[in-house]
């Protein structure tokens, strides 16, 4: 069952970042060095919900500061010029990722 509820809890999160994903394809060109920091994302959010589906609480941490540090890198180095309806999308995406923290630590984080 912790399994069902972390991947519920994911859905919201993938889906907003999929959009957003979408829309850096569709609506800008994307700078290489923003493209080096969107891969140091994706592999630190992958090192974190391994560690977050597999109770491996030190390694989730780990990553998700690496991905946090990541974040801020990208949203304030390259993301002050988006138009609005994307700054939305990064909101809710951000809101969904700290609904599934939220979830993650309710379930166990400390176990």
């Amino acid at each position: 069952m912790h399994l069902i509820l972390l991947g519920l809890a994911l859905l919201p999160y993938a889906v907003l970042a999929g959009v957003d994903t979408w829309m850096h394809e569709r609506s800008r060109v994307v700078p290489p060095v923003e493209k080096i920091l969107h891969a140091g994302l994706g592999v630190s959010l992958i090192a974190f919900l391994i560690g977050a589906f597999t109770d491996r609480n030190l390694l989730a941490l780990i990553a998700l500061g690496v991905f946090a540090i990541f974040l801020c890198m990208d949203e304030f180095g390259f993301h002050g010029h988006l138009a609005r309806r994307e700054r939305y999308v990064h909101f809710a995406s951000y809101a969904a990722l700290l609904g599934f923290i939220v979830t993650w630590h309710t379930l166990g984080v400390a176990a």
